[in-house]
C-alpha cells in the first residue's frame, strides 16, 4: 500500500530539558497530547489500510466465485437445453 505523506516526514522532537526552558507545563502537555494524537491517527490509518486491503481481497475472491458459479450454471443450462432438444426431436 502507498504510504501517507505523514509517514515520510518525522516530527522534530525536543528533549524534555530543552522544552522546559522554552515552554511552560501547559505547552509541554499540549505537545505530549499532540504526539499521542498523531500516534493514534497513524495507527488508525494503518489499521484502516489493512482493513481495506482485506476487504478488497474478499471482494476479489467473491467476484471469482460468482464468475465460477455463473460459468457452471451456463454449462448446466446448456446441457439441459441440449437434452430437452433431443427429447423434443424424439417426440
Amino acid at each position: 500500500m502507498p504510504s501517507t505523506s505523514q509517514e515520510g516526514r518525522k516530527r522534530k522532537r525536543f528533549p524534555a530539558a530543552d522544552r522546559e526552558g522554552d515552554r511552560d507545563g501547559d505547552e509541554d502537555e499540549t505537545v505530549r497530547v499532540q504526539d499521542q494524537l498523531i500516534e493514534v491517527l497513524e495507527r488508525n490509518g494503518r489499521m484502516l489500510s489493512a482493513q481495506l486491503e482485506a476487504q478488497n481481497t474478499n471482494f476479489q475472491l467473491d467476484r471469482e466465485q460468482r464468475k465460477d458459479q455463473g460459468d457452471c450454471l451456463v454449462a448446466v443450462l446448456s446441457k439441459l437445453a441440449d437434452a430437452l432438444g433431443r427429447i423434443a426431436d424424439k417426440l
